[in-house]
């Protein structure tokens, strides 16, 4: 009796070792959840890494300043619903980051205040 325990308890961990793996490689998100996509601002770089970035309805960014010096961020005004600004990011200051989820679709196109050279896109498409 004790070794068909035994045997039946091996099953057990056997399979619920077997779920974990599917759960870590599948990342239990199912497809039709929001997700948050990265854009960082490297050290001396002076540009959004990457400089384009497709999502859909309902998904975010998040901005990471990984540089030493502070960027006040804003998309071109008119691109957003109404007169709002879609993305603005006045505290972006280093080691901080700025998030911001879309549920428009269209083309949000951003950039530094302080350095003009730095642009950027949002693309968002329906889900």
């Amino acid at each position: 009796m004790c070794d068909r325990m035994a045997r039946g308890l091996k099953r057990w961990a056997a399979i619920a070792g077997a779920a974990a793996v599917l759960l870590a490689v599948g990342g239990g998100l199912r497809a039709d959840e929001p997700k948050t996509y990265e854009v960082v601002v490297k050290k001396d770089s002076y540009k959004f890494d990457p400089a384009s970035v497709v999502l859909e309805v309902g998904d975010a960014v998040q901005w990471v300043n990984a540089d030493v010096r502070r960027h006040l961020m804003s998309s071109v005004p008119g691109t957003g619903a109404g007169d709002q600004l879609e993305i603005f990011c006045d505290n972006f200051f280093p080691e901080k980051t700025c998030e911001h989820t879309f549920n428009t679709p269209g083309r949000y196109p951003y950039f530094c205040f302080i350095h003009r050279q730095m642009v950027g896109e949002v693309i968002v498409l329906e889900r």
